[in-house]
């Protein structure tokens, strides 16, 4: 992030006390937030808003004006390295270091499903701890696991909490967040009228632009920071799902075609919203 000349900073701590970066790209104009690895085994969608980090940085150079990005690509830090490496591996010295010791019982339970686990050291699935119809998901779990439990309350998570905070304070006028798998994008939370229109031509030209099926009528999800974004901040945003078909674990060879279908993503956007008048 740094080598590309961004602005690196962190935009809080997780868990474990992890920083959470962020990479800011172009000028003070209007702005857009991109975000991935909010699940721990759909870390290296990270590996797309790097790429996308490298051709922002002199795509949006031109004044204070200019339009400009955000991009957080490893949303759940703690979750990442629990993937990667088990508990036995990066992890565990930050854990030694958690004034928690339940965090590291949990994670020794759970280490044979390091493969699967989305959630971050504590247990909550961030992408289910926003303040959207919280806790209404059909597959939203009220204890800890490796996915689907929605924490003891909305943002209750450091990680999810951070990025709506710092959401706030951006006042974006997009947010994409990237997971896999599927090959869609979701839009839909509930909208009507105009924000509605304006919102699915918004996500028809991002599903054109890097070949996903945009998914209609879907409003099963909850506490999602795309959910949240809308609901919220009465903004466009979508979920991207990478790679059309497989089983986790992915590695990230098997992330290199969505690579390069979404490395222009962040100027392609700006480019509708200007279209879309927003």
């Amino acid at each position: 992030m740094t080598r590309s000349g961004a602005d690196v900073f962190s935009i809080g701590q997780s868990a474990l006390g992890l920083p959470i970066l962020c990479a800011h790209c172009g000028g003070g104009g209007r702005q857009i937030i991109i975000t991935a690895a909010i699940h721990a085994r759909e870390c290296y969608t990270a590996l797309v808003a790097l790429e996308q980090i490298c051709l922002a940085q002199t795509a949006f150079a031109g004044g204070e004006k200019a339009d400009g990005a955000y991009f957080i690509p490893l949303v759940n830090p703690d979750g990442a390295l629990f993937f990667e490496s088990g508990l036995n591996g990066g992890l565990m010295p930050y854990c030694a270091l958690s004034d928690r010791t339940e965090r590291y019982d949990l994670l020794a339970r759970s280490s044979g499903a390091w493969s699967v686990w989305k959630a971050n050291a504590d247990g909550v699935d961030l992408n289910c701890n926003f303040d959207a119809n919280w806790g209404g998901g059909s597959s939203n779990k009220v204890h800890v696991a490796p996915s689907d439990f929605i924490g003891n309350y909305p943002l209750c998570a450091p990680e999810s909490r951070a990025l709506a905070e710092f959401t706030r304070r951006v006042a974006p006028a997009a947010t994409v967040s990237y997971h896999c798998m599927g090959g869609e994008l979701y839009w839909e939370f509930f909208q009507s009228g105009r924000a509605r229109e304006r919102d699915e031509r918004f996500a028809s030209a991002i599903a054109s632009e890097i070949g996903v099926k945009k998914v209609d009528g879907h409003l099963f999800s909850a506490g999602g920071y795309k959910d949240w974004c809308v609901s919220a901040l009465g903004i466009p945003a979508v979920t991207v799902e990478l790679i059309d078909s497989g089983s986790h674990p992915f590695t990230p060879d098997d992330y290199a075609r969505d690579i390069q279908k979404n490395a222009r993503l962040p100027m392609f956007i700006h480019d509708t919203l200007g279209e879309l008048g927003t």
